[in-house]
């Protein structure tokens, strides 16, 4: 971990960003440099051992005393407190270093990608996973799973953190990164496949409205066709499934939204947002849903040789597995 020594301040009267936006941070441009990063990356600061959050610089400032970091009241609160302070800003985003259960243990953050260098079919995120947007990292496993002969990729972070004694804190309010703001050089795993020119990729994420709600910039039929999979598969659950609009808030339809980004175009996101209830109850069946339309519209985008050694392959694996039990049958 690279940390170099900070003061941080509250928002200058001029600065209506930071005050507005509690995930943004203002830096002098020495400070930062001293840690290798940029505008527009996202940093680690760190008011005590275990209060630190993950901000996004949103401005750089010359300032008098080159240590100087500005946040908002609502930035600051992230952090526990209303006041100013001396801490540190720190790189990386994520911890590479560090497997889950040991992330989870210590209130980490860690990155993980799943690709083989080469497939530009579909890509799979959570970028919110572990306990910042429960269960979606979870989704986008699940899928990559029923996806397995396609070699899906897929990329996402998983972050844990306690709450304070008064409930306060916990892994969204420390981790949380908008995914309009998710810098790639940030996040090396993301950063690797950036540029790949997926055809199709799909983001799990959870908000506090009791829907759920499909946005993106893929085409409208293939939003329809996911918005009817879910709809089947949570079924019985009175949860509503829908289309965003264009003037949604969570449409997911902004070019600069990371799963846009990893599109051909930026013309072939989906962004997948739900309430609690619908990732606790129905993570499985609606991660499930999507996996069979990907899986049709995978197929129908593969060629024709590729389709006939898949079937080959399968027609291996059966007749092993009946050689196999032909076998223990005969085995005294």
């Amino acid at each position: 971990m690279i940390e170099s020594h900070s003061i941080v301040r509250k928002a200058l009267p001029s600065q209506d960003d930071l005050k507005a936006r509690r995930e943004h941070c203002s830096v002098d441009s020495r400070l930062l440099g001293s840690v290798g990063a940029a505008l527009g990356q996202q940093i680690r600061i760190r008011r005590t051992a275990t209060e630190y959050a993950l901000y996004t610089v949103s401005e750089l400032r010359d300032e008098d005393d080159a240590d100087v970091v500005r946040i908002g009241l609502t930035g600051r609160r992230r952090l526990g407190t209303d006041d100013p302070f001396e801490g540190a800003i720190a790189l990386p985003a994520a911890d590479p270093t560090l497997s889950e259960s040991d992330a989870e243990a210590s209130g980490e953050l860690v990155e993980r990608l799943d690709d083989d260098g080469e497939h530009r079919g579909l890509i799979v995120i959570a970028p919110h996973g572990g306990d910042i947007e429960p269960h979606t990292d979870e989704q986008a496993e699940r899928v990559v799973f029923g996806l397995g002969g396609y070699g899906v990729s897929s990329w996402g972070c998983k972050g844990w953190k306690e709450r304070r004694e008064d409930g306060s804190g916990g892994a969204l309010e420390c981790w949380h990164i908008t995914s309009t703001e998710i810098d790639p050089s940030s996040f090396p795993g993301l950063g690797s496949v950036i540029d790949r020119g997926f055809a199709h990729a799909v983001a799990f994420h959870g908000f506090d409205e009791s829907e759920i709600l499909i946005g993106g910039t893929a085409p409208a039929p293939l939003k329809e066709e996911i918005r009817c999979a879910i709809e089947a598969a949570t079924s019985g659950s009175d949860i509503p499934v829908r289309i965003a609009k264009p003037d949604d808030q969570f449409g997911g339809d902004d070019p600069c939204n990371i799963v846009n980004l990893l599109t051909v175009g930026g013309a072939g996101g989906i962004q997948i947002e739900q309430s609690l209830p619908a990732r606790r109850d129905h993570a499985t069946a609606i991660a499930d849903a999507i996996a069979t339309v990907f899986a049709r519209e995978l197929r129908r985008h593969r060629p024709p040789w590729q389709e006939n050694i898949s079937d080959l392959i399968e027609w291996v694996r059966q007749a092993a597995r009946r050689v196999l039990d032909w076998g223990s049958r005969r085995m005294p």
